[in-house]
């Protein structure tokens, strides 16, 4: 005992005072995080001098100016106030990640609301069509959570009226101007051969949504509101006069719904029968797009006409107003 305590008189530390000098020692330096700039600053310095004397200068550990040095060409690609590098920008399936952010975009841009739920069940469809097996990739909510930040997605939707106008907005709305202008001098449409039609959805309880594709012609006709029903098969009930419903497992406007609008909608409206030539004004929606429905457009002598991206509701002939107007008395 005297031993010790003499080995102890002598200069040697206690144990615990060790540890507790060298926790003291760690928590000298306080985390603190540093932008890009004050890092390329410091890397600057390290390639003028040295490592050591850059982080005597500048109040930082060696460890931190060997790091930035490594990253120097990151720092200097990126934003200034930038003070990390957190995680892959894009996840281990980016196919899926981009499919089923288009497929966001896409439904966002009809007004449809996406819930979480679908996404997953999206990303699960997309896994099916590239043989990615279950074990591999469950679509679970935190693969979604992380997926949803890469792409700065949220659950807060954007209505088409407070659409925002892409940076180019008067070059395009001159071109379509001057487009539309032009068909109409060369093929001399009559009033009631120029038609536009849009779909909206309703935005209530999920499970019992419908939508709802409006069509009103340029002289001020309107033709049946052709309905979808978020079901698999038509209910057995009559449906009310003067509308047309059909099913479909999500309630939303596909290609294949499209093609049969034109079928039982434009195609029945006054001349549609004897082939007048016609023009018919729709959104950007990907389902306007195929070819099956450029194909049956141009079978019924009709010209298509798009809406550029991001111009609806400055191009929308027919009108917020007619449609909130029109499903509200109905």
């Amino acid at each position: 005992m005297q031993l010790e305590t003499g080995k102890m008189q002598a200069g040697h530390k206690d144990p615990l005072e060790k540890r507790a000098s060298e926790v003291g020692q760690v928590n000298k330096y306080r985390r603190r995080s540093y932008d890009s700039n004050f890092k390329l600053k410091v890397v600057n310095e390290a390639e003028r001098t040295n490592n050591v004397r850059a982080g005597k200068k500048y109040d930082v550990t060696e460890c931190n100016v060997r790091r930035w040095r490594s990253q120097k060409v990151e720092l200097k690609n990126a934003h200034s106030q930038r003070r990390a590098f957190r995680g892959p920008q894009t996840g281990r399936f980016s196919e899926i990640d981009r499919r089923v952010c288009d497929f966001v975009h896409e439904k966002r841009s009809e007004g449809l609301p996406i819930t979480r739920a679908v996404m997953q069940q999206k990303a699960l469809e997309v896994a099916t069509e590239l043989n990615i097996a279950r074990t591999e990739f469950s679509a679970s909510m935190g693969w979604c959570c992380r997926m949803m930040r890469r792409n700065g997605l949220s659950l807060r939707r954007r209505t088409s009226l407070a659409q925002r106008l892409p940076a180019d907005f008067r070059e395009k709305l001159v071109t379509y101007q001057r487009y539309v202008i032009n068909l109409r001098k060369k093929h001399e449409y009559p009033l009631d051969q120029m038609g536009n039609a849009d779909q909206t959805p309703s935005t209530g309880n999920e499970k019992s949504r419908v939508t709802v594709m409006l069509t009103c012609l340029a002289d001020g006709t309107k033709l049946p509101p052709y309905v979808i029903l978020k079901r698999k098969t038509m209910p057995k009930d009559s449906m009310p006069a003067g509308i047309i419903v059909r099913a479909q497992e999500k309630g939303w406007m596909e290609s294949g719904l499209v093609v049969d609008w034109l079928k039982v909608v434009w195609a029945r409206r006054p001349g549609g029968l004897r082939r007048k030539r016609n023009m018919l004004v729709l959104d950007a929606f990907r389902g306007h797009l195929t070819e099956e429905v450029k194909k049956k457009v141009k079978e019924m002598n009709g010209d298509l006409v798009i809406i550029p991206g991001g111009m609806t509701s400055q191009l929308q002939v027919i009108g917020y107003e007619f449609m909130r107007n029109d499903l509200r008395a109905a």
